[in-house]
Formats: C-alpha cells, structure tokens, sequence
C-alpha cells in the first residue's frame, strides 16, 4: 500500500488542504507540495494567509490528493489527517527544501541551475520574508477504494491505511 501512496504523491503536483481555526470556521487551500521518505507534506505559503492563521489556530489539517482530470476507475486519491506546523529552524528548513527542490526541478519549476541556490533560500521563509514553509505529519492515511456502482451511480469508500 505504501508503494500506491508514494505513487500518488508523485503523480500529483498540487494537494488541497482543508483547515479551520478554533471556532470551526473551515477554509480550503490549493497548494503545491512536496513529501520526504515518510510522508511528511511540506509546502510554504503567506505567513498572512487564511489557512496559515488557521493553522496557528488549530493545527488540525485534512488534506486530499488527486487528479481530478482522471474518470471513473481511473481515479487514484490520498486523503490524508495530519498535524500542520510552521517550521522555523534554519536546519529544519533547510532540510525540508531538499525534497521540495526536487519536486521543483522535476515538474520544471525551476532549473537545475539554479536548484543549487533554491537549497540555501531558508532565509526567504523566516524572519521578516511573508513566507514560511510548513510540515504536515500524517496521522492517519486513507486510499480511495475500489469503486461499487449502485443503479449506474459510483459509489466511493475509502481504505483507511495502517502503519507497517
């Protein structure tokens, strides 16, 4: 099943991120993304934005991963509870900049020129920068199941994933 997982995230680009702050109020977020051996998402966006304020609020996320170009079987999708933080350790930073550069220099976001300086820029997400980059720990993964049809109507259910 890890292997389905891995294969997902690496199909996809962009996750969609559900929040709220402590009083329930939800938000969506489209964002683009990056994963590490396991499975922690990391992205940056504004320190100002609705979701960022909502996470400080309420570290509680959802977030879901699919093509949403894909029909009927061929639709493949993560949904995924985690616990979102804001990463304000230079290292950490740092270390997180590594799988999103190379998600970067993959989908040709940016050139393998310049991947060498991106890997410094922790600078660009702390401080005075509007940027941070954040960190959602997984706490529980589910798989989009096999599809039953009931009088022509997908009917979709989920596999709830347990560690190995």
């Amino acid at each position: 099943m890890k292997n389905r997982i891995i294969e997902i995230l690496k199909e996809n680009l962009y996750m969609t991120i559900a929040t709220s702050d402590s009083n329930g109020n939800p938000w969506i977020s489209n964002i683009y993304f990056a994963f590490d051996s396991k499975i922690n998402i990391y992205w940056y966006s504004p320190k100002e934005s609705r979701h960022s304020n909502y996470i400080k609020d309420n570290p509680n996320i959802a977030i879901s991963i699919f093509n949403s170009t894909s029909k009927g079987e061929d639709v493949k999708a993560l949904y995924i509870k985690a616990k979102a933080q804001e990463i304000t350790n230079k290292n950490k930073i740092l270390k997180a900049l590594i799988p999103y550069g190379e998600k970067m220099l993959k989908t040709g976001f940016i050139s393998k020129e310049n991947l060498k300086s991106f890997l410094k820029t922790h600078i660009n997400f702390q401080n005075k920068s509007p940027l941070r980059m954040y960190k959602a720990i997984p706490n529980e993964i589910s798989l989009l199941a096999d599809s039953k049809m009931y009088r022509g109507l997908y009917i979709d259910s989920r596999i709830v994933i347990k560690e190995d």
